[in-house]
């Protein structure tokens, strides 16, 4: 099997399992060594020390990039492809009958990258907290400012419940308020757009986790790079849309040339072009502001789809 795909697999499980991930470790000691991986509280986060009945076991502690793998594994590439600077991490201790809690705050590059990451899986219901959140069978999640935050309970109980929503709330309170969805998501034209398909993202195997496109990085996405991906459905058809917005115009016309090479055959202009039996794809590019339509069902839906973007805000022009 070839590297690029087990890497887009595994990226893959992590999307389905990243609710489960905090749940799969036991309990274990926290990691000694320097600040990083010390069972320290961070200055500027608080994390309570006990909700519900519900009891802290020792100080939180704090990962860095790299510490973090000690955490959480190979899940952690995730978190790292939003930018990750630290996770505070407090594990709390349940009464008679109940499990443990798990709460982790992540602070990443920028308050759209902490939007990304909420985006990344995107069931549950909103809960009303922080400036978006979800909650599903024992956890919950939310972002505001730069800081996506996970609580997790590893049993499922309405107690449990009740604790984690009520801890949810108490680290909301403790964090800065402030940031907005990233411009380039309200670019995504609205019409039969699925708005829980909505992600943001800077990462070449984040885009492949949600959409396999190429073992290669074929649109150039980094850091510096921002990314709306939406998915699209008009009866039976289905299709994926990706804007790109590029720090300059050089940087735009590259990936074009990159797309068209690696992903499109050589094929030039904006008209769809079937790929294998992945469907139809179709390529536009205005300014710094690059739309890319993704395994279409149709080549109407593809033509479709580009268009629209032609009325949305352009990159370039902003």
């Amino acid at each position: 099997m070839r590297r690029g795909l087990v890497f887009v697999l595994a990226l893959l499980i992590v999307a389905l399992a990243v609710t489960a991930c905090v749940r799969q470790q036991p309990e274990q000691p926290p990691p000694s060594g320097g600040a990083a991986g010390s069972a320290i509280a961070s200055p500027d986060i608080h994390l309570p020390d006990a909700a519900g009945g519900w009891t802290a076991r020792g100080a939180a502690s704090l990962y860095d990039p790299e510490t973090i793998y000690s955490y959480i594994d190979g899940h952690a590439e995730v978190y790292r492809a939003y930018g990750m600077k630290r996770c505070i991490s407090r594990r709390f201790a349940g009464p008679a009958g109940e499990a443990d809690l798990v709460a982790d705050v992540f602070e990443l590059a920028s308050p759209e990258d902490a939007y990304g990451m909420f985006t990344h899986d995107r069931d549950g219901d909103p809960a009303g907290i922080g400036n978006d959140s979800l909650f599903r069978y024992g956890w919950l999640s939310f972002w505001t400012g730069p800081y996506f935050v996970s609580i997790v309970a590893e049993r499922d109980t309405e107690r449990s419940r009740k604790v984690v929503l009520e801890t949810g709330r108490a680290i909301a309170a403790s964090l800065p308020a402030g940031g907005q969805p990233p411009a380039i998501v309200g670019d995504l034209p609205p019409r039969d757009l699925d708005p829980r398909s909505v992600r943001f993202l800077r990462h070449g195997q984040i885009l492949n986790t949600h959409v396999f496109v190429s073992d290669d990085n074929v649109f150039a996405l980094a850091p510096d790079t921002a990314a709306a991906l939406g998915t699209y459905r008009r009866g039976s058809d289905r299709a994926y849309l990706l804007l790109v917005d590029y720090p300059d115009v050089t940087r735009a016309g590259a990936a074009v040339d990159s797309v068209r090479k690696g992903l499109l055959n050589g094929a030039s202009g904006d008209a769809p072009v079937s790929v294998n039996d992945q469907g139809f794809y179709a390529i536009r590019v205005t300014g710094r502001r690059l739309a890319a339509v993704l395994a279409a069902t149709t080549a109407s839906l593809a033509r479709d789809l580009l268009a629209a973007t032609s009325s949305a805000k352009e990159g370039g022009g902003r």
